[in-house]
C-alpha cells in the first residue's frame, strides 16, 4: 500500500506540474508588452528580412503570425500607427544633428517605421532618421516634431508623378526632382540639389508614398510622398523635409 501511495503521489505531482505549465504558457501575452525584452512584431519581422526595411513576406512562429505593417495597413480597416509601432529602442542623436532610432538588443537602426518614444508615435523614414512634415508609408502624417498628427487626414490615393516634368524645390528653385515612373509606381527619379545629381530607384509603399534608394550607393536613401494632385512632392532625407512642385 505504501508503494502504491507513493506512485499515486508521483503521478498527481507530475499531472499538477503539467497543468500549471499549460496554464502559464496559455496566459503568456500573445503580443509583447512595451518595454519588454521580447521582439515586437516589427522587430521580429525585420530580423527575418535582414533589416532591409524593403522586403515582403511573413514569418510564422508558434502562437503568433508576424506580418509587415506596410502590408497590414493596406488590409486592416482599423489600422493605426500606434498599434504596430515598435517599442524596444530609443532615439540616438548623431554628431551631425540627425536623430536615428536604434534597437536596444543589437543597436541596429530602423527604417520606414513608426516608433514609440515619450508616449508619442514618431515616424522614422527610409534614411533611418526621425522625419517631420511628411506622410509616412501608411499615409498617416508626421507633424513638425515628427510625431503622428491625428488631425491631418490620411492619404488614400495611389498618386503617380508626372513624368518628365521638373518638380522645383520651393526653397531653392535650382533644385528639382524629375521622374521616370511606371504605372505600378516603380521607376526612377533624378534629384538635383546644389548642382549635384543623384539618381534613385523608386519602390512604392502605397497611398502615394515611396522609398528611394540611390542607384550608386545603397546606403543613401530617402522617403517620398506625392500629394493627391500629383503636382506636389514631399521628400524626407536625413531629418530634412523639402517640398517640390510643378511650376509651369
Amino acid at each position: 500500500m505504501k508503494t502504491t501511495g507513493k506512485i499515486i503521489c508521483w503521478v498527481l505531482g507530475i499531472v499538477a506540474v503539467i497543468v500549471i505549465g499549460v496554464y502559464l504558457l496559455d496566459s503568456r501575452p500573445k503580443f509583447p508588452p512595451a518595454g519588454d525584452d521580447w521582439l515586437t512584431e516589427w522587430e521580429a519581422y525585420e530580423d527575418q528580412t535582414a533589416h532591409t526595411g524593403m522586403d515582403g513576406g511573413a514569418l510564422v512562429v508558434p502562437g503568433l503570425r508576424i506580418r509587415d505593417p506596410r502590408d497590414v495597413c493596406r488590409e486592416e480597416e482599423y489600422y493605426i500607427p500606434d498599434k504596430y509601432a515598435i517599442r524596444n529602442g530609443s532615439f540616438k542623436m548623431l554628431q551631425s544633428g540627425e536623430e536615428i532610432y536604434v534597437r536596444y538588443a543589437d543597436a541596429l537602426e530602423r527604417r520606414s517605421v513608426w516608433v514609440h518614444h515619450d508616449n508619442k508615435c514618431y515616424f522614422v523614414d527610409e534614411s533611418g532618421c526621425k522625419a517631420h512634415d511628411i506622410y509616412a508609408f501608411d499615409g498617416f502624417y508626421a507633424g513638425s516634431d515628427g510625431s503622428w498628427d491625428m488631425d491631418v487626414p490620411r492619404l488614400k490615393d495611389e498618386t503617380r508623378a508626372v513624368n518628365g516634368k521638373r518638380y522645383r524645390e520651393d526653397t531653392f528653385p535650382n533644385g528639382y526632382l524629375q521622374f521616370e515612373m511606371a504605372d505600378d509606381g516603380t521607376g526612377y527619379v533624378q534629384r538635383v540639389a546644389s548642382g549635384v545629381r543623384e539618381r534613385y530607384q523608386i519602390t512604392p509603399f502605397g497611398r502615394g508614398t515611396y522609398a528611394l534608394q540611390s542607384v550608386t550607393d545603397s546606403l543613401i536613401r530617402a522617403h517620398l510622398a506625392l500629394l493627391p494632385d500629383g503636382h506636389t512632392a514631399l521628400l524626407s532625407q536625413a531629418g530634412d523635409t523639402r517640398r517640390y512642385s510643378i511650376k509651369d
